[in-house]
C-alpha cells in the first residue's frame, strides 16, 4: 500500500459526493411542488431532516451559485466537508459576488485543509464584498455571549462568542499566565493551567503573587507578578492607506484572519487599548514599520520575522506566529545566517518535524516555502501577505476585463443605433422618391 492508493481512495469520495449532490438538487428542483422533500429524502436516506435541510443547502448553493467549486469537488480535489466552508462564507453574498468568489477560490482549493479553505474563502469575501463585510461584522457583535453547557463525568464547557480582538487579547492573556506558572515541578499540562487560569481569574479577586480568598475557598493557582502585570499583545495588519482612511481594505488580525478596515482602525486609534498598530504596504502587505521603538536592536530581526510571517509557515497550519519558534531554514550549524532571509517561524510540533530525518524544507527566493516529505510528496505555502496581494491582483484583473467587455458591448450597441438610423434615413429618401405628384 504506497501513499497515492491512499490519496486515490480519497478522490473518490469527493467525485461521489458531486454526483449526490447533483442528484440531490435534481430530484429537489423537480419535486419540490409535489412532495415534502425534505420529509420525503430523510426518510427515504434514512437520516434526519436536518442533516437533510443542510445538504439541500450545499447542493442547491454549489449547482447554482457556485460551479467552479461543484467541479473541484467533481474532480476529487477535495470533500464535502471542504466545500461547505466556501458555501458558509458566500452565503450572505448576492449572485454576482458569490460568483467573484467561487472565481477566486476556486484555483486554490486543492491540498488545502478544511480551516484553511474556510479562510481563503472569508479573504475572498472581504476582497469582493467589504462593504457587506463590515455591516455583517457590526451585527455579529451585536449577537455576542456566553454560554454553559454541561458535560458528562462533571464536567462542563463556557463559551464566549466576542468581537475576535478581544478574544485574541483574552486567550494571550491566560495563555501567558499558564505559562508563567509552568515552574519547576509542576506537574498540570500547558492546557491544564489555561483552564486553571481562567477559572481563578473569574473566580477570584486575584493579586500579583498571591493565592485569592473567593466565596468557596482559596484559589488553586499561584500567578507570579510578571504574569499578572504583563499585557496581552495581539497583532493586526493593516495597510498605511487603509489605517489613512484612503482605502477600507480588510486587515488581518493574527490567528483569526480578515477583519473590516473599521474595526482594524479602531482597535490601532484606541488610546486605552493595548494593541500594537503594525504597518504593511498596500500592494505586497509586507510590514514597514514594527514598532522598533519597543525593542533593543538584537530583537527587531525575530520581531520583523514574525510580523512578516503571521502564522506558522508550514503548509497547511495557522497557528500564529507569536506562538512558533524561530528556526533557521539553512541550519546554523551548516553555516547558516541569523537573518530574516533565513529565519521562519514554525509551530513546534513542525519545528519537531522539520528536524526528523528525510524531511526538507526549502525558502524560495519569493519567499515561500516547499516542504518534501518521506513519502515525496512536495507542498508549498506562501507566506500570508504574499496570497492576500496575489487575491487582489486576481480581482483587479477581472474587474479590468469586465469593463473592457461593457466597453465593447456599448461600443457595439452604439455602432448598431447608428447604423439603424442611417438605414431608416435611406429609406425615408427612398420612400420620398417613389412619391408621384398628382396630375
Amino acid at each position: 500500500m504506497e501513499i497515492t492508493d491512499v490519496v486515490h481512495a480519497w478522490r473518490r469520495i469527493g467525485q461521489a459526493q458531486a454526483a449526490y449532490l447533483r442528484a440531490l438538487a435534481e430530484y429537489s428542483v423537480q419535486h419540490e411542488h409535489t412532495v415534502d422533500v425534505t420529509a420525503e429524502l430523510a426518510l427515504g436516506l434514512g437520516e434526519s431532516e436536518h442533516v437533510v435541510r443542510r445538504e439541500l443547502e450545499w447542493a442547491r448553493q454549489l449547482t447554482s451559485r457556485l460551479p467552479e467549486t461543484l467541479s473541484v469537488l467533481a474532480r476529487g480535489d477535495i470533500d464535502l466537508r471542504k466545500a461547505s466552508k466556501v458555501v458558509h462564507q458566500t452565503r450572505p453574498l448576492s449572485d454576482t459576488n458569490a460568483a467573484e468568489v467561487d472565481q477566486l477560490v476556486a484555483d486554490k482549493l486543492k491540498v488545502r485543509s478544511a480551516d484553511s479553505i474556510r479562510r481563503c474563502a472569508y479573504r475572498a469575501v472581504h476582497r469582493v464584498d467589504p462593504d457587506g463585510t463590515a455591516a455583517r461584522a457590526r451585527q455579529r457583535r451585536a449577537d455576542r455571549k456566553v454560554t454553559l453547557r454541561h458535560r458528562e463525568d462533571a464536567m462542563a464547557t463556557v463559551s464566549a462568542y466576542l468581537p475576535a480582538e478581544r478574544a485574541s487579547a483574552v486567550y494571550a492573556r491566560i495563555d501567558r499566565r499558564a505559562r508563567a506558572m509552568r515552574t519547576h515541578g509542576e506537574s498540570r499540562t500547558t492546557d491544564q493551567l489555561r483552564a486553571d487560569a481562567l477559572a481563578d481569574h473569574l473566580l477570584a479577586d486575584c493579586s500579583c503573587g498571591k493565592r485569592a480568598d473567593n466565596d468557596h475557598g482559596r484559589s488553586s493557582a499561584t500567578f507570579p507578578a510578571s504574569a499578572e502585570s504583563g499585557k496581552a499583545e495581539v497583532y493586526v495588519h493593516i495597510d498605511f492607506e487603509t489605517l489613512a482612511r484612503i482605502r477600507n481594505n480588510p486587515a488581518h488580525l493574527s490567528g483569526h484572519g480578515p477583519v473590516p478596515a473599521e474595526v482594524a482602525r479602531q482597535i490601532a486609534t484606541d488610546r486605552k487599548s493595548t494593541w500594537r498598530r503594525i504597518i504593511t504596504d498596500p500592494q505586497t502587505g509586507a510590514p514597514l514599520d514594527v514598532g522598533r521603538e519597543r525593542y533593543r536592536p538584537p530583537a527587531v530581526t525575530a520581531d520583523y520575522v514574525t510580523v512578516r510571517d503571521r502564522e506558522c509557515r508550514f503548509p497547511g497550519c495557522h497557528r500564529p506566529a507569536e506562538f512558533t519558534d524561530l528556526d533557521h531554514v539553512r541550519p546554523h550549524g551548516c553555516d547558516g545566517p541569523t537573518c530574516a532571509s533565513n529565519l521562519i517561524g514554525l509551530c513546534r510540533r513542525h519545528h519537531l518535524v522539520k528536524h526528523t530525518p528525510n524531511w526538507l524544507f526549502e525558502l524560495e527566493a519569493d519567499g515561500s516555502l516547499r516542504v518534501t516529505t518521506p513519502e515525496g510528496t512536495i507542498r508549498t505555502g506562501e507566506p500570508a501577505h504574499a496570497e492576500n496581494a496575489a487575491d487582489g491582483r486576481k480581482l483587479a484583473e477581472r474587474k479590468r476585463r469586465r469593463r473592457r467587455g461593457n466597453r465593447r458591448n456599448r461600443s457595439r450597441s452604439s455602432r448598431h443605433t447608428t447604423e439603424n438610423r442611417g438605414n431608416g434615413r435611406q429609406d425615408g429618401a427612398q420612400r420620398k422618391s417613389n412619391v408621384t405628384s398628382p396630375p
